[in-house]
């Protein structure tokens, strides 16, 4: 059974039991209103006009009961619009769903396929290839780059095992992996991937690859510093507009650290924005680039976009190396315990580590050389 005959993901809302709108369509321009920071804007790149943008929300506001968006003028982010708070928990609620969704799908279409594999063999030991696989919650650089699906199709080409992927933010993956819905795990938040191995969610833990972080922030705008938690300060002093993921994804766990070591709280602050909707790094930086504003991201992340923004590199490894444990992003790959969930494939997660350690390493030191000049990730040591 093939994902193309379920048709693409549709989500209907009905709207005080008579009006239905598409949640689609909602809940992609609450999506690019994170990206973008303008509904104008937004509902260009989705293709709607603005009119019906405006409509979309007022009724999904209307019903709801609270309001999604608002609007801002001047200040340090230039103004724009921003998804409210309950906006924002809105939007990672969907994404939650949707997640749930694509992981039973998946489980659905292996296990149907399997079945209809036995019943055309009349064989109940013959293995179809199709019902070998895995599902791995990732971070979402990895996806964003296109290294997972490099290492997911030359895994499959091997072993005839098919690995699928669930992109989010690594706070979000483990507790996926919690649930028993993933076999395995691939985070950077070093703190959480501690405590899930120490409360026995997690079996193996193999440290895969690194790479650093870095601010980045408006081209010409220079910082007196280049130390990492002195740079945050004087963000900080500034009043300089600072972007943040908000999620509890590594890279936002990793931020809290910094600011907690400069030992300033920037939650509620005007130039601090938080926008857990955006859709990762990348997102985290168009939306930096729009306004104009600071923000921690990774390197790999950074190189993707540097072509398409008008943003530099602020402080590094390279000019603030004694800050290098506050800068290192170390990817960690965990296989869930199959004593806390008897349905987890197990042995095919260890196959992947297997094939990693024979195979995969060559592919990650590789990837991205030929069209950057290095990798993007950096075997871990």
């Amino acid at each position: 059974m093939s994902k193309e005959k379920f048709g693409p993901f549709k989500v209907l809302l009905e709207l005080e039991g008579e009006k239905r709108i598409s949640g689609n369509n909602l809940f992609d321009l609450l999506d690019k209103i994170t990206v973008r920071g303008s509904i104008r804007q937004a509902s260009s790149d989705l293709g709607f006009s603005y009119r019906y943008a405006w409509g979309l929300i007022r009724e999904a506001e209307k019903a709801l009961g609270f309001k999604l968006v608002e609007k801002q003028a001047g200040g340090v982010s230039g103004g724009g619009t921003f998804l409210t708070r309950e906006g924002g928990k809105l939007l990672d609620h969907y994404r939650s769903f949707k997640e749930e969704v694509q992981i039973r799908l998946h489980q659905f279409m292996d296990q149907a396929a399997l079945t209809s594999t036995f019943h055309e063999s009349g064989n109940a030991q013959y293995e179809s290839s199709t019902g070998k696989n895995v599902i791995i919650a990732s971070t979402i650089e990895p996806v964003e780059t296109g290294l997972l699906d490099a290492l997911e199709q030359s895994f499959y080409q091997s072993t005839c095992i098919l690995l699928r992927h669930i992109a989010v933010g690594s706070g979000r993956a483990l507790d996926i992996a919690r649930e028993g819905k993933v076999d395995m795990v691939l985070s950077h938040a070093p703190e959480l991937e501690a405590q899930f191995m120490a409360e026995g969610w997690g079996y193996t833990k193999m440290p895969l690859m690194t790479n650093d972080l870095m601010v980045i922030g408006p081209s010409g705008h220079v910082l007196r510093n280049v130390d990492i938690v002195q740079v945050f300060k004087e963000i900080a002093a500034s009043g300089l507009a600072f972007v943040s993921r908000g999620d509890q994804s590594g890279t936002h766990l990793r931020e809290q650290k910094i600011w907690e070591v400069a030992g300033i709280e920037p939650e509620h602050q005007d130039w601090y924005l938080v926008s857990p909707g955006v859709a990762g790094n990348l997102g985290v930086l168009s939306l930096a680039n729009e306004i104009g504003a600071f923000t921690l991201v990774d390197r790999a992340s950074f190189m993707l976009s540097k072509e398409n923004i008008d943003l530099e590199i602020i402080t590094s490894k390279e000019n603030d190396p004694e800050a290098m444990g506050l800068l290192q992003n170390v990817f960690v790959l965990i296989t869930v315990n199959p004593e806390r969930f008897s349905s987890v494939n197990h042995y095919y997660a260890h196959q992947f580590i297997s094939w990693l350690e024979d195979e995969g390493k060559k592919i990650i030191s590789d990837f991205g050389k030929e069209k950057y000049g290095t990798p993007l990730f950096h075997l871990y040591s």
